[in-house]
């Protein structure tokens, strides 16, 4: 499972897209907790975790400046190793995204 709607790889090389840092709405700041429902967040990663999914940005995509990257909050958790798109990233095929 990736929760977003726009793909993380770059196009034109075998590359990962990834936030270098956390945008100042990320649902993973505890300043905006409140933008989901209680366990909803814990709930979103445990599904990415289990499918190696992860999740987009809500500041990349579609519609946005810039185009979908793999967001820093996820990819700061504990379990998101697991996810397919950052264990290419680790493996130095990343292009890291600043807010």
């Amino acid at each position: 499972m990736s929760v977003g709607d726009a793909p993380v790889a770059d196009p034109g090389s075998p590359r990962v897209r990834v936030m270098s840092e956390r945008c100042g709405t990320c649902d993973f700041r505890r300043e905006s907790a409140g933008n989901l429902a209680p366990g909803q967040l814990a709930a979103l990663v445990r599904e990415c975790v289990e499918d190696e999914g992860h999740i987009v940005c809500h500041e990349t995509g579609p519609g946005k400046e810039r185009p979908g990257a793999v967001c820093a909050g996820f990819a700061a958790h504990p379990d998101a190793i697991r996810s397919l798109a950052l264990r290419i990233a680790a493996a130095g095929a990343v292009i890291a995204q600043r807010p």
